[in-house]
């Protein structure tokens, strides 16, 4: 009996911490099997951890992302910190590809980046065609990056144009792919 309860405990707290990683929303909308997602999951904690033994800790808000085994970074890394940050990523086991996307320091405006996050879930969830539970963003100074899984084409324009179009956001960089379609080492695209 103590044991079941402890196995159904574990559940809820493995699906409770699924879905604070996938977004607000929860894994419900994302259409990676619940073993990737779990996978993916357990690839982002192994990769924050090791950042943090490589001393990646008063680096402002690097964010680490993983979708298909393929880990996503973000943040204001010094430029003589970068290479060794990929690396140590890339030497993670079971990462199969890793995407930096390095944000110049414009001494952000935490506050101002408080308001537009808020601004840009609502207009995500306000957005025919979006299901925002599939698409994480990160806001640093006004420049939103967008990554995740979308169903379609449409999904992802629509997620794009609706993120151009919130208030207090200056620039747009989308990593957004088809859940078919884990895409390869990506270069930043075009704002």
């Amino acid at each position: 009996m103590l044991r079941s309860a402890f196995i159904l405990l574990a559940g809820l707290l493995l699906l409770t911490g699924l879905a604070a990683c996938a977004s607000p929303y929860g894994v419900h909308a994302d259409k990676r099997p619940v073993e990737v997602i779990t996978d993916d999951v357990k690839l982002r904690f192994k990769v924050g951890d090791a950042l943090k033994a490589q001393g990646f800790t008063g680096v402002n808000e690097l964010t680490v992302h993983s979708y298909f085994g393929k880990i996503f970074m973000t943040g204001e890394v010094p430029e003589n910190q970068r290479d060794k940050a990929v690396q140590t990523a890339r030497n993670v086991q079971g990462v199969s590809s890793v995407t930096p996307h390095w944000f110049r320091s414009l001494k952000a405006d935490t506050t101002g980046d408080t308001g537009t996050k808020l601004r840009l879930e609502k207009s995500l969830v306000g957005t025919d065609g979006v299901t925002s539970s599939r698409i994480d963003y990160v806001v640093n100074s006004g420049r939103v990056v967008l990554l995740g899984v979308v169903e379609s084409e449409a999904e992802r324009a629509a997620a794009i144009s609706a993120a151009r179009k919130t208030s207090g956001v200056r620039s747009v960089t989308s990593y957004l792919f088809m859940h078919d379609i884990a895409p390869a080492p990506l270069t930043p695209p075009k704002s």
